[in-house]
């Protein structure tokens, strides 16, 4: 079961030490070396996560990245 969430501002995707914050407060930060490129502006984010680390996925981007919680 993933949590689905919301990002808050914009994003242009994924790399390694990129931050994402949630509208609901969460900063996790990208832990895993993958990098892809598309911005969005407040896209819908999927969650897994067991404590502070987990996995991240947004909308309309291809697989997920390793994150851990940072705030």
């Amino acid at each position: 079961m993933y949590d689905k969430g919301t990002l808050k501002g914009s994003t242009d995707g994924y790399a390694k030490g990129t931050k994402f914050e949630f509208m609901t407060g969460p900063v996790w930060m990208q832990t895993s070396d993958h990098t892809e490129y598309l911005q969005q502006f407040m896209p819908e984010v999927w969650l897994d996560a067991a404590g502070d680390v987990g996995r991240l996925r947004i909308s309309d981007m291809e697989g997920w990245v390793e994150v851990k919680r940072i705030a």
